[in-house]
């Protein structure tokens, strides 16, 4: 059967495209946290059953986004400095990858280079909204690494289409033509508040205007724009000064941006 951007579409809205779910450890982590009896140890314990994400999660706690006066060096401390609604966030974001793993090789191309920028645009956005706007650095880390978590469907339905895997153009196409809305339905059967599902819905927008202070689909446009400069991404060639985000986030004049703020070490926690 050929796999068409209509047809993806089509099984979206049906409800028959295979939408990804989150990792067990975040789930538990989330529902945990939406608790209102639940406790620092309470989190503290789910973590802990996940050696890798114990460890990623005390690495994130001693960056220079929530460096204490002391080393964190539990979880235990690590939750506690951070706070329950950070480690939500931070749980989910460290556990991402299992989503983005692949047999076929040619899948496994387009998953990598996902992955890759997905890292890089989630790291800065978590530096941005720290530095240039009252939002919160983890959801922002988050909704930099969902971005793109709607390639991750049209890839998996490519793979019952040899003809499409073999033509990397076409199957770019179509990724890009129809991603942000894919992405949009799996974070909302996720349960992710507003502001974070319509980051992959509208980031790609660059005239994308609205009142009030920067939100986080700015915060991850402005880190996408940064990241893909001299790419082959759709992005790559945008003016930055015609893109009112630039505007909202305060950095319309800014020249270069400062990534001593801790985006190589997000980035080592997270890939």
């Amino acid at each position: 059967m050929s796999i068409t951007q209509e047809s993806i579409l089509d099984d979206l809205e049906n409800d028959r495209l295979p939408l990804p779910t989150l990792p067990e450890v975040a789930i538990k982590v989330r529902e945990t946290v939406d608790d209102d009896n639940a406790t620092i140890r309470d989190i503290s314990d789910i973590i802990i059953t996940d050696a890798a994400l114990s460890a990623r999660i005390i690495q994130v706690a001693n960056s220079a986004l929530y460096r204490g006066l002391s080393s964190a060096d539990t979880v235990h401390n690590a939750v506690t400095r951070m706070g329950l609604n950070t480690v939500r966030n931070l749980a989910t974001s460290l556990v991402m990858k299992q989503l983005f793993q692949a047999t076929n090789p040619v899948v496994d191309k387009f998953l990598r280079r996902a992955w890759k920028l997905s890292t890089d645009t989630a790291a800065l956005s978590a530096v941005l909204a720290k530095s240039y706007t009252k939002l919160e650095a983890d959801s922002a880390l988050l909704a930099g690494l969902t971005h793109s978590i709607g390639i991750s469907p049209i890839l998996v339905k490519a793979e019952s289409d040899p003809s499409l895997l073999n033509n990397e153009e076409k199957l770019h196409r179509i990724i890009v033509d129809i991603y942000p809305a894919i992405g949009a339905k799996i974070l909302e059967n996720w349960g992710f508040p507003e502001e974070l599902t319509q980051v992959p819905a509208e980031h790609l927008n660059t005239s994308r205007m609205h009142s009030g202070d920067a939100d986080y689909t700015d915060v991850v446009q402005v880190a996408l724009l940064e990241t893909v400069v001299g790419t082959d991404h759709p992005l790559a060639n945008v003016d930055s000064q015609n893109v009112p985000a630039y505007h909202l986030l305060g950095m319309a004049e800014i020249e270069e941006i400062d990534m001593s703020g801790g985006v190589q070490e997000m980035k080592a926690a997270i890939s």
